[in-house]
């Protein structure tokens, strides 16, 4: 996978239409700049997509979304392998190589798909596209990785095969750690932060979580009618039937819906979670916000999720059920009685204390709203979300209708140059980061250049300066972000306490490094004590 694609510079409408020429053609949009998540909304869900020919199916688009995000998450490693199998890759065409990485994952991490078959499209994908002499090539680079075996999947391949460095990642150095970097495939610059900032064990706990699949997490709304019986449903860990007595007419429409035992607000005590033991020190991740069963390396591959305070469920990799009380869950999604909402997001909005805030909510950096509509249906009154980008903050007056919630107002400004003239309330910052507690979950931020962290402290600074300004006495700036970097986190509240003397941290938490799974989060309450 390379760079070097240039938009339109390869045609591939040859290729059979499946899971993984979509995956091919998704990682091609990728090395053009897509992230992710847009290169796969172009591969499967575009109008342009869906004119080649048949749709795909949903066993390719799974196979497709799987193939993308993991070929991306082990990217340095399938890099250096084709260092060892091929004599000069560099010198062939960019989208050869993504065809061989993408066979390389599925020979080494797909374990029910037969190698030859995987073999066997790779080398044939080669062949359509660059013709039989590259095939040649193709074929005998693949042949020779099934001859090592699984020497592959150990570490020690990656430390004692220095002809395999060249070109893998800049800076190499002469010990270990380089070895490890290139077999959890972390880019030396990030690992090298984590090892100098939290020491070299701490790194290797975080690279391992890196390199895993993530896992999956919703949240259900309490105020839906069904929200017991879903929550129930999902927590036995099994695909259920309706419940006696339940039929789909009597479900409610999206939106329509009224809370059960009365307004949001007066459910509270119901759905509140137990306040947080404040402490101004940093406070890993503390087992009550996650719940039975203990989220250890014991869950990993069973069917039972685990539970996020009292609507959160978190589901290992490929244990999300596809239905629950007969329907899929996109239907509940549909009718308002779910969302996705990821584990560390909400365990962070938890662990803060933000579910015990009483007064109205700024959401500063609102996105596409989705710490809003969790604080809303736990009772906390959210009246204003801004976001700098329109395409984010379009969809959430209509996600707000879907879920019944009160309808906030929301604003298309930037943070750093607020739109109100003063703020009564509580202010929300979940600040723009470079997303180094996400990697699993957003491999291609591997890709990025260190040189963009220094402009992302600045943004986060200005950020804290201009909304601490219209902080009231007595009324709290919580600041979270999805990284784990000392001077994105501790250091800017630390900046921000030094300038501003009003202030006082009263939380600070993030993920623990030796938690197996949890994104890496990191978040700090102030309040201003006039």
């Amino acid at each position: 996978m390379s760079k070097e694609t240039k938009p339109g510079g390869l045609q591939l409408r040859g290729l059979p239409l499946n899971g993984r020429t979509a995956a091919l053609r998704a990682l091609l949009l990728v090395d053009q700049g897509m992230s992710a998540q847009q290169a796969l909304a172009a591969v499967l869900d575009a109008p342009a997509a869906r004119q080649e020919g048949a749709p795909l199916s949903g066993q390719d688009k799974a196979l497709c979304t799987e193939l993308v995000y993991g070929c991306l998450r082990t990217e340095i490693r399938l890099r250096f392998i084709l260092s060892s199998v091929l004599s000069k890759p560099q010198g062939l065409p960019p989208a050869m190589r993504t065809v061989l990485a993408l066979a390389v994952y599925g020979l080494l991490f797909q374990d029910k798909v037969p190698a030859h078959a995987v073999l066997h499209e790779a080398v044939d994908q080669v062949r359509r596209l660059f013709g039989q002499g590259l095939a040649r090539v193709a074929n005998g680079a693949l042949r020779s990785l099934q001859r090592m075996g699984v020497e592959p999947l150990g570490q020690a391949f990656y430390v004692t095969k220095p002809k395999a460095k060249k070109g893998v990642a800049h800076g190499a150095d002469a010990d270990g750690f380089f070895g490890q970097c290139v077999f959890y495939s972390i880019p030396l610059w990030i690992g090298t932060l984590w090892r100098d900032a939290y020491g070299e064990q701490a790194a290797l706990a975080l690279m391992r979580r890196a390199f895993e699949r993530p896992y999956s997490a919703l949240r259900i709304n309490p105020a839906h009618p069904c929200a017991d019986a879903l929550y129930a449903a999902l927590a036995a860990g099994e695909e259920t039937s309706p419940p006696c007595g339940y039929s789909l007419s009597s479900a409610v429409s999206p939106g329509t819906f009224e809370p059960i035992g009365g307004s949001l607000q007066e459910q509270r005590a119901l759905v509140r979670p137990q306040s947080v033991h404040q402490q101004a020190e940093i406070k890993d991740i503390s087992m009550s916000r996650l719940g039975e069963p203990c989220a250890s390396d014991a869950v990993v591959g069973k069917s039972v999720p685990v539970k996020i305070e009292h609507w959160g469920l978190a589901f290992a990799p490929g244990q999300m059920p596809r239905a629950v009380l007969g329907h899929d869950l996109r239907h509940w999604q549909a009718l308002g009685a779910l969302s996705w909402q990821s584990a560390g997001s909400q365990t962070a909005l938890l662990e803060l204390g933000l579910d015990n805030w009483r007064e109205p909510v700024w959401d500063a950096c609102a996105g596409y709203g989705g710490k809003s509509m969790a604080l809303m249906e736990w009772g906390v009154p959210v009246g204003l979300c801004t976001d700098r980008s329109a395409a984010r903050l379009r969809g959430l007056p209509g996600q707000c209708a879907l879920l019944n919630l009160p309808q906030p107002v929301c604003c298309l400004a930037d943070a750093a140059r607020p739109p109100v003239r003063a703020w009564h309330g509580h202010i929300l910052v979940d600040a723009p980061c470079s997303g180094l507690g996400v990697l699993a979950r957003r491999p291609d931020i591997r890709r990025r250049e260190p040189q963009h962290l220094a402009e992302l402290e600045g943004l986060q600074r200005s950020l804290l300066d201009a909304l601490a300004e219209y902080l009231q006495p007595g009324r709290e700036l919580a600041y979270i972000t999805c990284t784990l970097n000392p001077a994105e986190n501790e250091q800017a509240v630390a900046w921000l306490l030094k300038s501003h003397k009003n202030l006082r941290l009263v939380r600070q938490w993030q993920t623990s490094h030796e938690h197996s799974w949890l994104e890496g989060m990191y978040g700090a309450v102030l309040r201003n004590e006039g």
